[in-house]
């Protein structure tokens, strides 16, 4: 009787633990084999060298080469296989059919990334037998011929193909579409017309194709496109002049065509919401230096001076005048044509996908701050959704697991203890080094709050956030009533601040200026991702030069963020009460209204470029207010005196304009009147744009060294 007691005891203790027990995730056998199938195939590249049978292929800690995610069946839901650089073409013993014939055999796969891996040969049909795929990415490799038929796969949002030399028949696909990225290979013909039923159409890019034909009006007004890349095509004729623009439309590049007349009134200039490039067609009302004369577009441009055969006398004398005329015009335009094509390539260079994105407002940023519809969250932009890809997924941990992590909560593991709670170092079970942070809930606080703050933290995973891994929710010791305290895992960053890295000499060394840039722009991703990853968006995210961390790889992670109660909790009020007993100075339950938050995040990301670029650390407005001051003067001024104002330690690494850009955002970042400020999309458009001059002065320096 008394063992029939226990057991039921037992089972009902069971019962009880069950929402805080969870158990690790086991691949299955055949998906492990297929994994390390995939490792032969792919010849053993460097970054997958040590999988073996014993390998944990679902606690893999991810990185930018390799990332795994688990369904809780043991099924591999996620593969992000991405090489640093492009990859040679793989051996003759290779076989591209092999390859999707092993991939098909995962077949719970939602997001497939196989990037710069050298892999040659057509791509096979059987790539529909992944049907669940919404996200596909096989760019910067070397695949030929015919894309297979891709309507059946009814899941697909995003598909990236560029950099291959797939064509010339442009491919079929599902009317999901989101994302289609076709630049640099050999698609030709006309833009066909079914793209017209892709209405989630977000992101097209063409760019650097064969192909011809006029561009169908349908492109500019489909209902949610933003990103539009026609350039380095042949498409030719002139665009209706009442061509209307989707409300959505910001970018918008048709160079390097063969265009005609007028631009519509909806494209004709750059404004605050659009950015619009142009340059090398024929067209007329722009700027003459950027454009080819009329006859360099028509189809025909020697037809005027065909000789007239009606004339006899005199035909051979004028025969052999015209064609001597017309073979001198043809090679001065090869001539005129190859000049043109190196002043491009030398002012213009094209950045590995990177397009020219400044938007030259008279030094001023244009502000952009619009409403977001419930298919923006769907369809976020390329790159906070690729910032999200192949993170391991979230869990609840058991307040077992969090002990035997942190030795029991011993002292020698405290972090830190503060208004912000206790934070212990750990190790968990898979080998992972994270931070838990211990947080007490208010006794009177309402407990729906709870699972709304839950559901909001479990989302805050992104690359260049310190993400939060899991929580677990349990009693305080001594208190067996409700559950009052909440556990959350964050990943732990240990390669020091960025501040750090601007102050510490042996650090000091490793970010030049490059380094430096990119660090911004990792930073100002994770905002755009803070900005959009909820409705509204989370803002009065702290941000300053010790609260973005750096991990090994120099990758930039914001820390500290704004961990609001929940979307439901935002209101026009400055303040909402906090779940938790913390201080006032904490980062859980102080939210501001979101546009006010949105400005003031974008006036802290400014001040951390201000001292990126200087070195120098501005610790009030006064003297951030000083060094604007002298940086625009600066400007108006002469080149010597803003490079004297660069951090001395990154001289001779910049670019000049490339410094400059970045000047002039971060004096904008800084206005003292918010509605002045940009947005994050123009920042990080900028930013970019001050990458791609700093890689095309880099390139230009290696030449002229081997030269």
């Amino acid at each position: 009787m008394s063992a029939h007691r226990f057991l039921l005891l037992l089972h009902l203790t069971l019962l009880s633990c069950a929402p805080f027990l969870t158990f690790s995730q086991q691949l299955s056998a055949s998906q492990r084999q297929t994994l390390l199938r995939l490792q032969r195939i792919l010849e053993y590249p460097s970054f997958l060298s040590s999988w073996n049978r014993y390998t944990s292929f679902c606690n893999l800690s991810p990185t930018p080469s390799l990332s795994i995610s688990c369904s809780p069946t043991g099924q591999v839901t996620v593969l992000s296989i991405v090489s640093d650089g492009r990859r040679s073409p793989l051996s003759a013993n290779f076989s591209s059919d092999s390859l999707f014939t092993t991939l098909s055999q995962l077949s719970s796969l939602t997001s497939l990334s196989l990037v710069s891996l050298g892999i040659w040969g057509p791509l096979p049909s059987k790539i529909k037998r992944i049907s669940s795929l919404e996200a596909l990415n096989l760019s910067s490799n070397y695949f030929n011929g015919t894309v297979p038929d891709l309507q059946s796969m009814a899941f697909l949002q995003d598909l990236d193909l560029s950099g291959n030399f797939l064509g010339p028949q442009f491919p079929s696909l599902g009317k999901n579409i989101a994302t289609l990225a076709l630049k640099n290979n050999t698609f030709g013909g006309d833009i066909p017309s079914n793209l017209a039923s892709l209405h989630a159409l977000q992101k097209l890019d063409l760019s650097s194709n064969q192909l011809s034909g006029p561009i169908p009006s349908f492109l500019f007004s489909q209902p949610f496109v933003r990103y539009l890349d026609l350039s380095g095509n042949s498409l030719k004729g002139a665009l209706p002049a009442d061509l209307t623009c989707g409300k959505d439309l910001n970018f918008v590049d048709i160079s390097r065509n063969l265009l005609l007349g007028s631009l519509p009134s909806c494209i004709r200039s750059n404004s605050s919401n659009l950015v619009v490039l142009n340059a090398w067609n024929c067209l007329s009302a722009t700027d003459s230096r950027y454009q080819h004369s009329d006859s360099y577009c028509l189809e025909k441009p020697f037809a005027a001076v065909l000789p007239n055969f009606h004339k006899k006398k005199s035909s051979k004398t004028s025969l052999s005048l015209i064609l001597g005329i017309v073979g001198g015009i043809i090679g001065g335009m090869l001539i005129i044509g190859l000049l043109l094509f190196l002043f491009i390539k030398k002012v213009k260079p094209e950045n590995d996908g990177v397009k020219t994105l400044h938007k030259p407002t008279n030094g001023k940023f244009s502000k952009q701050v619009a409403a977001r519809s419930p298919a923006d969250i769907r369809h976020m932009s390329l790159g906070v959704i690729i910032g999200t890809l192949g993170l391991t997924p979230y869990r609840i941990f058991t307040i077992e697991e969090l002990e035997e992590a942190t030795n029991g909560f011993d002292e020698s593991n405290l972090l830190r203890e503060g208004p912000q709670g206790q934070f212990f170092k750990g190790w968990l079970r898979d080998g992972t080094v994270a931070v838990v942070r211990i947080l007490k809930l208010k006794p009177k606080n309402p407990s729906h709050g709870l699972p709304q703050f839950i559901d909001v933290i479990s989302k805050l995973r992104h690359r260049h956030l310190v993400s939060v891994l899991g929580h677990c929710i349990t009693t305080e010791q001594g208190n067996a009533s409700t559950p009052n305290i909440v556990c959350l895992v964050f990943e732990h960053v240990c390669n020091g601040t960025l501040r750090s890295h601007l102050t510490e000499w042996r650090k000091r060394e490793m970010l030049k200026w490059p380094q430096r840039i990119a660090a911004v722009i990792g930073v100002a991703r994770g905002v755009q991702f803070l900005h959009t990853v909820t409705v509204p968006g989370i803002s009065g995210n702290d941000l300053n030069m010790e609260n973005i961390l750096l991990d090994e790889t120099l990758t930039a992670k914001i820390t500290n963020y704004n961990l609001t109660v929940s979307p439901e909790s935002y209101s026009n009020k400055v303040g909402v009460e906090s779940l938790f007993d913390v201080g006032e100075e904490t980062d859980l339950g102080s939210i501001q209204n979101f546009e006010n938050g949105e400005k003031e995040d974008i006036y802290q990301l400014g001040v951390i470029l201000l001292e990126v670029i200087t070195g120098k650390h501005p610790g009030s407005q006064r003297e951030v207010d000083a060094l604007r001051v002298q940086l625009r003067k600066s400007m108006n001024e002469s080149s010597g005196k803003l490079m004297a104002i660069a951090d001395p330690t990154i001289r001779n690494t910049f670019a000049y304009d490339s410094l400059k850009t970045a000047v002039d955002i971060s004096i904008n970042c800084v206005s003292n009147f918010p509605k002045e400020r940009p947005s994050i999309d123009d920042v990080l458009w900028n930013l970019q744009y001050c990458v791609q001059i700093q890689d095309g002065w880099a390139s230009s320096e290696n030449l002229s060294t081997q030269l």
